[in-house]
C-alpha cells in the first residue's frame, strides 16, 4: 500500500533494526533473514534515521534487550515506592511521540530518545540484578510495553498475512520473552518492585479472574485507617468487571466485599500508570493518520520497537557486597523529575542497617509497619518523626529544628553533627529504635485522631474521654505544637498503669495554653520550644521516679513559654480577651465547647443529664445572635435588628448612622454603586465590633440555625427554647434561659404564640414579642460578654497559678462597658 503523505511513515512501514548487536538471543538475527522470510512487508533500514548514541555519549551503552535476556530485575526494600505522576508519564510520552516525525534520509537527523541512565547492580556470582536507580523507568515501561502488546493482541486479528504473522511473532516471541519469567506453574514480570508495591504491580499483569483472587488474598485492613478501601470499590479501582466477581461464590456468600484492604497512594500511582499508558496507546492506534489496520498493526509494531530501542542502560556491576555503597549511589542519584523524599532516604537506611542480618525481614516489616499506621502517607509518617524527634532528641529545641536535620538522626554511622545521636549506628541501636518507634507512631496517631487506647488498664473510660475530648479540641484548634510533648507524656502514662489522672491535668495545662496562644495576636511560635524543653525535663525527673508529678510539670510547661509572651498571663490577658473584635468561629465555638463540657463534668457529677453539645460537637456551631446579615430585605422594617440592638432608651450618635443608612437604601445597595464605600466601612465596623464579637455569639445546633438566620430575637429565642431546650442551660447559653436573666412568665407566653410572618411590623405584633424584639441589645451584650470572660478566666486559670486573675474579676463588666463605649464612638465618629 502506497503511503499518503498525511500518514506518519511508523504507519506505513516496518522499521528493521539492525540486527542484534547487544547480543541478546531474544532478537538474535541476521536483518536479510527478516527480508526473505517476509517479503510482502515494506521494511525500512532504521539507520537511515536513527542516530547512535555513541556519537553523543562515550559510555558502554546497553539496550533494555540486552540487560533483561533471560534476567530478573529486583527492586531492593531501600528503594522508595512506586512515585510517578502524570507530569513524568507526559514527558515520556512526548517523548515517544517523536515516532511520528521520523523520515528515512533525513536532511536533519532527530535525536535519540534517551532517558538516562539505569543503575543497576548484582555480585559477581548473583543472577538477579538490583536496581540502584531507575525503578520508576523500568517499571513504568514494563506498564507501558504490557499495554502495546494487549493492543497489539487485539489489532493484529484485523489483519491477516504476513503482517498479521510478524505481529504475532512480535507479541509471542519478543514482547513476551521481554516481560515475563517463569516461576513454577506461572508466569511473573520480569521486573519485582519492594514489598509494598510488588503486589499491586504484578496484579497489573493479571487476568481480570486472577486479580480478584489475588485481592482477596489481601490481609484485611483497618476501615478506619487512612488509605483503606472496601474489597468492592478496589474491584472497581482496578478495572475488574462486576460480571467477573459476582460469580464468585465466595463473596456471594460472605460479607468479604464489605472489608477492607490497604490501598497505598503508591498502588494508586501504580493503577494510574495502567489507565494512563492503556488510554494513550488506544489513542495512538487510533489516530485519523493510521485510517487501515494495517496501518494501526505497523504504527504499534514500530512504537514497541522505539521503545525498548530508545532506552539505553548503564550496566553497573558491584563486585561487592557493600549494602552502604549501594545505599549512597541510591540517595546521591535522582529519579527523573522526582527527587526522593526524606522518608526515602530514611526507609533506604533502615533496610541497609538490617542487610544480610538474620532478623532483616522483621525489623523492616516494623518500619512498614509504621508507615501503614499512617495509610502509607509519607508526609504523615515525616510529620510524626519529627514530632518524635522532638520529644526524644535533645539537641533539637523545635518540630521544625528536628524536620530540618531529621536525616542526621538515621546516620549509618555515629559522624556528622556529633551533638544528635545516630539512631542506626548500629544493628542493637536500630533494633532498640524500631521498637521504640512501633510505640510512639500508635501513640501519636491516638493523640492526632483523640481516639485513645481502649485498655482499661492503660488509660480507665472516664479519663479516657475527658482526654479525648481535649484532644479533640486542641487538634480542631489546627495546633500541632503541643504534640512532642504530648504524645511522649501519654506513652509513659501507658506504661505506668494508674496515672489517668496524671495525663488529664497535663493535658489541661497544654489545651490552657493552646488557648490562650488561640486568643492572643501572638504566633503560635511563642511556644515552639516550650514542649520540646518541658520533654527534656520530663526525662530527668524520670532518672528520680519524680516524672509524673502533677504540679511540677504543670509549673514546667507555663515557665517554659517564651518571655516575650507575658501577655498571656494576668491583666494583660484579660485585657485581650475584653478588647478582641472579630472573633473567629472555629476558635471561639472550641473555647465554647470547653466551657461547655468542662461544666457539664463538674455537674455531671450531681446527675445532671449529659448535653446534645458534648454527645457530637461536629453538629453544633456558632450562632450569631445579632446576625451577620442584620439586614432585613423583604421586611417593612429592613433595619429592625439595628434599631432594636442599638437602642439605649435614648437618642444617640450611632441611630444617626442608622438613619444614615435607612435614607441610603443601604439593604439594596450593591458594591458597583455610588458612595459604597462609605456604608461598606459602616457595614464592616457594625459587624468586626459587635457581630463578631464573643458577647454576641453562643453554641447551637445547625438545623436550628437554618430556618431563623436573621429573623429579630423574638423568633430566635423561641425557636433556641422550642428544638434546643436541653442545651440552653449550659454555661454558654444559659444566659437566654429561665436560669439567668430571661422571664419564665414571658418565656412561656412567647412559647404559645403563633408569630407573625413579619415581626419588623412593631405596632402589629403582640407585646411580647415585641418585648423580646428590644431584648437583646449592646448593653445586654456588655453583661453577657462580662459573665463569658469570667466563665472564660475560671476555664484557662493554671493549677499552679490559681489566683492569677482574682485582683481583677470583680472589675469585669466594667472592663467591657468602657470597651464597648469606645467601638461606638469610634463607630460614630
Amino acid at each position: 500500500m502506497e503511503s499518503s503523505d498525511e500518514t506518519p511513515l511508523c504507519g506505513t512501514r516496518v522499521f528493521l533494526y539492525p540486527g542484534d548487536p547487544d547480543g541478546t538471543g531474544i532478537i538474535d538475527y541476521d536483518p536479510t533473514d527478516y527480508r526473505e522470510i517476509y517479503q510482502d512487508l515494506d521494511f525500512v533500514d532504521s539507520t537511515q534515521f536513527i542516530r547512535s548514541l555513541e556519537q553523543d555519549i562515550k559510555l558502554k551503552n546497553r539496550s533494555l534487550l540486552r540487560v533483561t535476556d533471560g534476567e530478573r530485575f529486583e527492586v531492593p526494600e531501600y528503594q522508595r515506592n512506586f512515585s510517578w505522576e502524570e507530569e513524568q508519564h507526559e514527558e515520556l510520552w512526548d517523548t515517544l511521540l517523536s515516532i511520528l516525525t521520523l523520515k528515512p534520509k533525513s536532511g536533519e537527523l532527530p535525536v535519540d530518545t534517551y532517558f538516562g541512565t539505569v543503575y543497576i547492580a548484582r555480585s559477581a556470582q548473583g543472577e538477579v540484578y538490583e536496581i540502584i536507580d531507575g525503578q520508576q523507568r523500568l517499571s513504568t515501561v514494563s506498564i507501558l510495553l504490557k499495554n502495546i502488546k494487549d493492543h497489539l493482541e487485539e489489532k493484529r486479528t484485523k489483519v491477516d498475512g504476513q503482517l498479521q504473522a510478524y505481529a504475532e511473532h512480535i507479541c509471542e516471541e519478543y514482547l513476551d520473552e521481554l516481560l515475563y519469567r517463569r516461576k513454577g506453574p506461572t508466569e511473573t514480570p520480569f521486573l519485582e518492585l519492594n514489598d509494598h508495591d510488588d503486589s499491586i504491580y504484578e496484579l497489573l499483569f493479571q487476568d481480570p479472574e486472577k486479580k480478584v483472587q489475588t485481592l482477596k488474598a489481601m490481609d484485611q485492613y483497618d476501615g478506619r485507617k487512612q488509605n483503606a478501601i472496601r474489597l468492592r470499590d478496589l474491584f472497581d479501582e482496578v478495572g475488574i468487571p462486576e460480571e467477573v466477581y459476582e460469580e464468585d461464590e465466595e463473596l456471594a456468600d460472605t460479607d468479604l466485599l464489605e472489608s477492607f484492604r490497604y490501598f497505598g497512594d503508591s498502588h494508586r500511582r501504580l493503577v494510574r500508570t495502567d489507565e494512563y499508558y492503556d488510554a494513550k496507546v488506544a489513542e495512538f492506534a487510533d489516530r485519523e493518520e493510521f485510517d487501515t489496520a494495517e496501518k494501526e498493526v505497523k504504527a504499534l509494531l514500530n512504537l514497541a520497537h522505539f521503545t525498548l530501542r530508545s532506552l539505553r542502560v548503564s550496566e553497573c556491576i558491584f563486585q561487592t557486597d557493600n549494602q552502604e555503597l549501594r545505599i549512597e549511589v541510591f540517595q546521591s542519584l535522582n529519579d527523573r523529575g522526582v527527587e526522593l523524599s526524606s522518608m526515602d532516604k530514611v526507609r533506604a537506611r533502615i533496610v541497609g542497617r538490617f542487610q544480610g542480618e538474620s532478623d532483616s525481614d522483621k525489623q523492616i516489616a516494623r518500619w512498614e509497619n509504621v508507615v501503614q499506621m499512617f495509610g502509607g502517607d509519607a508526609d504523615a509518617v515525616e510529620d510524626f518523626l519529627a514530632h518524635y524527634l522532638a520529644a526524644t532528641e535533645k539537641s533539637f529545641d523545635t518540630v521544625t529544628d528536628a524536620r530540618s536535620n531529621m536525616l542526621e538522626a538515621f546516620r549509618l554511622k555515629q559522624i556528622g553533627r556529633r551533638d544528635i545521636k545516630s539512631r542506626l549506628a548500629s544493628p542493637g541501636q536500630a533494633r532498640d529504635f524500631l521498637e521504640e518507634l512501633e510505640n510512639y507512631a500508635g501513640r501519636y496517631r491516638e493523640i492526632v485522631t483523640a481516639d485513645l487506647t481502649d485498655d482499661d488498664t492503660e488509660l480507665k473510660k472516664e479519663y479516657r474521654e475527658e482526654c479525648e475530648a481535649i484532644l479533640q479540641r486542641l487538634n480542631k484548634l489546627g495546633t500541632t505544637q503541643w504534640r512532642p510533648f504530648v504524645m511522649y507524656v501519654y506513652q509513659a502514662v501507658t506504661e505506668a498503669p494508674g496515672k489517668d489522672a496524671f495525663l488529664r491535668d497535663i493535658l489541661k495545662t497544654v489545651e490552657n495554653i493552646t488557648f490562650r496562644v488561640a486568643i492572643s495576636d501572638l504566633v503560635a511560635t511563642v511556644v515552639d520550644d516550650t514542649y520540646p524543653k518541658t520533654c527534656q525535663a520530663f526525662r530527668e525527673l524520670e532518672q528520680s521516679g519524680n516524672q509524673f508529678d502533677t504540679e511540677q510539670i504543670s509549673a514546667t510547661l507555663v515557665d517554659n513559654i517564651d518571655s516575650s509572651a507575658r501577655q498571656l498571663f494576668g491583666e494583660s490577658f484579660i485585657d485581650i480577651l475584653v478588647t478582641s473584635e472579630n472573633w473567629r468561629n472555629n476558635q471561639t465555638k472550641q473555647l465554647f465547647l470547653k466551657i461547655a463540657d468542662e461544666d457539664f463534668r463538674r455537674r455531671n457529677q450531681t446527675g445532671i443529664t449529659k448535653s446534645e453539645l458534648s454527645e457530637d460537637p461536629s453538629e453544633v456551631h456558632i450562632e450569631h445572635i445579632l446576625p451577620i446579615s442584620y439586614f432585613l430585605p423583604g421586611k417593612e422594617n429592613p433595619y429592625a435588628w439595628l434599631e432594636c440592638f442599638f437602642d439605649n432608651g435614648k437618642r444617640n450618635m450611632i441611630e444617626t448612622q442608622i438613619d444614615y443608612l435607612r435614607t441610603r437604601d443601604a439593604h439594596l445597595l450593591s458594591s458597583d454603586d455610588p458612595g459604597y464605600d462609605e456604608i461598606e466601612q459602616i457595614i464592616e465596623g457594625i459587624e468586626e465590633r459587635f457581630v463578631r464579637d464573643l458577647g454576641n455569639m453562643m453554641l447551637l445546633d445547625e438545623e436550628v440555625n437554618k430556618p431563623i438566620k436573621n429573623r429579630l430575637f423574638s423568633v430566635k429565642l423561641r425557636e433556641y427554647h422550642l428544638r434546643h431546650s436541653k442545651d440552653m442551660d449550659n454555661l454558654v447559653n444559659q444566659y437566654f434561659s429561665t436560669a439567668d436573666n430571661v422571664s419564665t412568665d414571658k418565656l412561656e407566653e412567647l412559647l404559645g404564640l403563633e408569630l407573625p410572618e413579619d415581626e419588623t411590623q412593631f405596632g402589629d405584633v403582640h407585646p411580647t414579642v415585641q418585648y423580646f424584639n428590644e431584648w437583646w441589645t449592646y448593653e445586654q451584650l456588655i453583661d453577657r460578654k462580662a459573665q463569658l470572660i469570667t466563665a472564660i478566666l475560671e476555664s484557662l486559670k493554671f493549677r499552679t497559678e490559681d489566683d492569677e486573675f482574682e485582683p481583677y474579676m470583680d472589675d469585669i463588666e466594667d472592663y467591657v462597658g468602657e470597651d464597648i463605649e469606645k467601638r461606638l464612638a469610634v463607630l460614630t465618629a
